[in-house]
Formats: C-alpha cells, sequence, structure tokens
C-alpha cells in the first residue's frame, strides 16, 4: 500500500469531514437540499430523484438533512470506489483487490468537490451509478442477472439525470451488439427493473417519472440554453479547448524518438499553449479546468506508445467508453463543460492508468502523487478556501437550526439575511424564491411552491402565467418578474452575504 496515497486521501477525507456542518450554498444547494424534502412539489420535474427520497421517507420516515445528504454523498463515493476496483480487476485481468486502485479512485472521486456544493445532487448521484454500471458491464457473464443489475442502474438514472440514463442506455445496447448478444430476455432485462420502480412509485406515493418527463417537455422546450443544438454545443466547445491541449503532445509523442530535438521544442510549444489555454478558458475563479486540460495533454502524450490492437475486444470496448464517459455523463448540462468536467476525471485517471499499465511506463507512482496532490487541492479549495458561492468555510461559526432538530453552522452574513427575512415568513409553509435562490425557504423550514427551484423568467411564466398564488415572494434580479407581481404587493429589501440586494414582496 501506497504510503503517499494513504496520507492523500487521509487528509482530503479529513477535511470533507471537518466541513460537513458548515456552510450553505443558497442557489444549487438549496435545489439539491429541497429535493430531499418529503412534501416538496416538483411538477414537470427535470430531474425526478426527489421521488427516490420520497419512496425512501415513504417506508422508513426519515428525511435527510445537509449533514445526511453530505455524508450520503461521501458513503455512496466510497461505494463507487469499491465499484471501480472491481471495474478495474475486470478490464486488467487481475482478480486481486488492489487497496491502491481503491484510494486512487477514490481521490478521483473526491475531486468533484472541486466544483458545486458539497451536498449530493444529481452530478455526484450520476456519478456514482455511472461506477457501478461499469462495474457491472465489465462482467462477462452475459446473463438475464446481469441485465437486470444494468436494467437497474439504468433506472435510478432514469432519474436522477435522464440524459445520462439514454448515453449509458445506448452504451449498453452497444455493448450487446459489440458482443453479439442481443436477445430479447437480455433486453428485458433491462426495461424491467424500469417499469418496476414505475409501478411502485405510482402505488407507493402516487407520482412516477415517466408522467413527469411528458409535462416537462413544453418547460424544456421553452429554455434555449436546454435545446438539443444549445446542448451538442457545450459538449464540442468543451471537446475543441481539450484537443487544442492535446495536439502538441500528441505530436511530440509520435515524434519521441525520430526528431527528439523538435519533439522538445514541441513541448516547449505545448507547455506554452496548454498555459495560454489555461487562461483564455477560465470564465471564474475556478482552476479545475487546469487539471482537466492537463490530463488531456499528458494522455496524448503517451497515447502513441499504445497500441490498440494489443488489447482484447472486451479491453477495447471498456477502454474507449472510459474516454467517452465525461461527455455523455454531461450531456444534458448547460453547465461549461471544463467546469463541470471534474466530476468525471476518475474516467480519464483510469485510462491513463491503464495505458501505462499495457506500455509498461515507468511513471505510475508519479501518477499516482499528483492524482493525490491535486485532489487534495481541490478539495480543500471547493470546500474551504472558495466553497461554491459562499465565503471561505472558516467563517461558517454560527449555529442555525432548521427542520427537525437539525443544525448548520453558517456565516454572520448568512444569518443577517435569514433573519431579516424570518419574521415575514413565519405564518407561510410555502415561499417562493426566484432566482436562484431556493436556499432561502429550505432554512426557513418552508418548501418551494411547484418546483424547487427557479432559474430564469421562462420558468416562472410556465408554473405562473398569470398570478403566483403566493403571499410572500423573495426575489433576486437575475432576470424580471411578470408585469403581474406590481399588484398587491408591499417590498422590503435585504442583502445577500455577496452585497447584491434581494427584494423581499408580501401581500398587502
Amino acid at each position: 500500500m501506497s504510503k503517499t496515497l494513504t496520507s492523500l486521501t487521509s487528509l482530503s477525507l479529513l477535511l470533507i469531514l471537518l466541513g460537513i456542518n458548515r456552510g450553505f450554498d443558497f442557489s444549487d444547494e438549496g435545489l439539491y437540499a429541497l429535493l430531499a424534502v418529503p412534501n416538496q412539489e416538483n411538477l414537470a420535474g427535470v430531474f425526478n430523484y426527489d421521488l427516490l427520497f420520497k419512496l425512501f421517507y415513504k417506508f422508513t420516515g426519515i428525511e435527510f438533512g445537509l449533514i445526511g445528504l453530505r455524508l450520503l454523498r461521501l458513503f455512496l463515493y466510497f461505494l463507487a470506489a469499491g465499484a471501480l476496483t472491481f471495474f478495474w480487476g475486470n478490464l486488467t485481468g487481475t482478480k486481486k483487490f488492489s487497496v491502491n486502485h481503491f484510494l486512487i479512485v477514490a481521490l478521483g472521486l473526491f475531486a468533484g468537490y472541486g466544483f458545486l456544493p458539497q451536498t449530493l445532487s444529481y452530478n455526484s448521484l450520476a456519478v456514482v451509478f455511472t461506477c457501478f454500471w461499469l462495474a457491472v458491464i465489465s462482467t462477462q457473464k452475459n446473463n438475464v442477472l446481469q441485465y437486470l443489475f444494468l436494467g437497474f442502474m439504468l433506472a435510478c438514472l432514469a432519474y436522477i439525470k435522464i440524459t445520462a440514463c439514454l448515453g449509458l442506455g445506448l452504451l449498453t445496447l452497444l455493448r450487446m451488439g459489440y458482443s453479439k448478444e442481443i436477445k430479447v430476455k437480455y433486453l428485458l432485462g433491462l426495461i424491467i427493473p424500469y417499469i418496476m420502480i414505475e409501478l411502485l412509485m405510482y402505488m407507493a406515493i402516487g407520482d412516477f417519472a415517466f408522467s413527469r418527463m411528458l409535462d416537462a417537455k413544453e418547460l424544456i422546450g421553452s429554455r434555449s440554453s436546454y435545446a438539443i443544438l444549445s446542448l451538442a454545443k457545450y459538449e464540442l466547445v468543451g471537446g475543441f479547448w481539450l484537443a487544442l491541449a492535446a495536439i502538441p503532445f500528441l505530436i511530440a509523442g509520435f515524434l519521441r524518438h525520430s526528431f527528439s530535438k523538435l519533439k522538445y521544442i514541441l513541448l516547449l510549444i505545448g507547455v506554452f499553449a496548454l498555459s495560454y489555454l489555461t487562461y483564455i478558458t477560465a470564465i471564474t475563479e475556478e482552476w479545475n479546468h487546469v487539471v482537466l486540460l492537463v490530463t488531456v495533454a499528458l494522455f496524448a502524450y503517451v497515447a502513441p506508445r499504445f497500441r490498440f490492437t494489443t488489447i482484447s475486444r472486451n479491453q477495447r470496448f471498456l477502454f474507449l467508453t472510459l474516454l467517452i464517459l465525461p461527455f455523455v455523463l454531461h450531456f444534458g448540462s448547460n453547465v461549461y463543460w471544463l467546469r463541470l468536467g471534474i466530476h468525471f476525471w476518475v474516467f480519464w485517471i483510469l485510462a491513463i492508468l491503464f495505458v501505462f499499465d499495457k506500455i509498461q511506463l515507468k511513471g505510475k507512482k508519479v501518477i499516482n502523487a499528483g492524482v493525490g496532490a491535486l485532489s487534495f487541492l481541490l478539495v480543500l479549495n471547493g470546500i474551504w478556501i472558495h466553497p461554491f458561492e459562499q465565503e471561505p468555510l472558516w467563517n461558517a461559526t454560527e449555529e442555525w437550526n432548521y427542520g427537525n432538530g437539525n443544525n448548520i453552522l453558517l456565516s454572520e452574513k448568512q444569518i443577517d439575511l435569514l433573519n431579516s427575512i424570518r419574521p415575514y415568513a413565519e405564518d407561510k409553509n410555502q415561499v417562493l424564491a426566484v432566482y436562484r435562490i431556493p436556499g432561502i425557504p429550505y432554512l426557513l423550514d418552508k418548501t418551494s411552491p411547484k418546483s424547487p427551484g427557479f432559474w430564469d423568467r421562462s420558468q416562472i411564466a410556465y408554473y405562473f402565467p398569470q398570478d403566483f398564488q403566493t403571499d410572500l415572494l423573495i426575489y433576486y434580479s437575475l432576470d424580471s418578474l411578470p408585469s403581474f407581481v406590481q399588484n398587491g404587493f408591499s417590498t422590503e429589501y435585504a442583502q445577500l452575504p455577496d452585497g447584491n440586494e434581494i427584494q423581499i414582496l408580501w401581500r398587502k
């Protein structure tokens, strides 16, 4: 067992655990938290994994608070690391459990804390179930039980992120065709788990994902950022920047023997190009895109030594799957590829380790140490120094009580904001918060009407065509409001922790 990997994993885990009860993001994290509230509405839901929480609550009576959701994410990451270690054994033909590979993939998964809040989300869930999917699809048993397990993973992904379900479903069908194992019983094995879960949902809680997705067609169609062409453009832009980072290193890799001087010139050009690309591709203060660009550059340099034809058919399919999974899982998101891509970095780590293993290249210890160090820095920065849409986490020192005996440490500015709004919300069951601030009603022990979060005017127009039907509205002016809001509301003002102003509108 590598002492370096053990130390870096332990330090990263310590940073995560020390931040479990601190901080809160009013935007995305508020959405994730409301999706876990059993009585939160989610009409025409785009993300429907709230139904999984509702079903769990129906049978157990357990509701997850913020700390519970964060611990659940961490627990699922460790399960996913175990699944990827099992996958590695199937990919390489190594049956012995490797602690080093478990630690390296755990660190790769921890890198996901570098972007977005630390609470369980549809992105972290999609990564986890993809790891389970890889563990199952990499086995070569080809029996009905295997496809029932695959069908269960795809069914869960249909609730979590439908585009990921469709993408992995297509890869599953390609795998069947590639293995020449397209049989009716296997196809039924893929479909039956989804039907069973939908029936269970309908009988237990009276709602199911397919009905919601049909209702959401109009809503999604009204949001231009989710049009098919726009989603495809996000993928292509990400691929374009990655290709630019890779080209000089790929050429240098091909010329590593024939023209040694030219190789070093190209490597020097590549380093300068990579440095420039990290500058022009940055759209925020985050730097996790640098990790993705460097990873692609390294892969491009060693790729010419890798002989694709020397590996088995099974390995070819699985290796190519690792390479495209970040694009498959990102598709459907309107977030800049190089920001969100860090969640999927673990799959490229495995691909690079596989190449190093096959070409018997020295330096795996350096790769392991590099991945560990980068993951540690991503966790440190993403949770503590620059937590998503928050002050540094060490400023979160004031206790805030919410829900049924739950509490969380927040910053003084966050506490002031919540206290300024609380008197207006005391006698309300629901609070409508627009735009991108669903965390406010969550921490005030309120639900949001019709949807857990409102990000733009098109959503408001869909859910509230004529009247808000609410007595309290919290408004952050990232987009305009319908004209009918001017009638019947009184207004006060409060300040977000970042200094921006929000309006508190209540019925006269």
